[in-house]
């Protein structure tokens, strides 16, 4: 069985293509299209990483990161964050919160890999 990954996404194209590559590897993918599904996600099945989008409805981004970084049942998870934010005021912030990757959109597929490589080292998808 493949690794869980949880993308928290609320852009429907974003969506599209990221949940193509990752099911084409054989990757589960469950979609939470806010911070709070994406918590709620969390709690019924802890995934083995999280995609995580900083600029969404009802719980942004920062405030999902947060919970789940000061939370001891869920701060081991790999989060990437994966976004348009491309600040470097915004990715101190995350990586300040404990993220364990910042790629901004738009993003190539070869840099998910890299990434996907370094937290789930099974990875074997190009």
């Amino acid at each position: 069985m493949g690794k869980n990954i949880l993308l928290v996404e609320d852009e429907k194209n974003i969506i599209l293509g990221v949940r193509t590559c990752l099911d084409a590897v054989g990757y589960e993918v469950e979609v939470a299209e806010n911070g709070e599904t994406a918590l709620e996600a969390v709690r019924r099945k802890k995934p083995d990483l999280i995609l995580l989008d900083l600029v969404m409805p009802k719980c942004d981004g920062f405030e999902v990161l947060e919970h789940l970084k000061s939370d001891p049942g869920t701060s081991d998870i790999p989060v990437v964050v994966l976004t348009a934010k491309a600040g470097e005021e915004d990715r101190e912030r995350a990586m300040g919160l404990g993220a364990a990757a910042y790629m901004t959109k738009p993003f190539r597929p070869q840099e998910l890999w890299d990434v996907l490589k370094k937290f789930l080292p099974d990875a074997d998808a190009q």
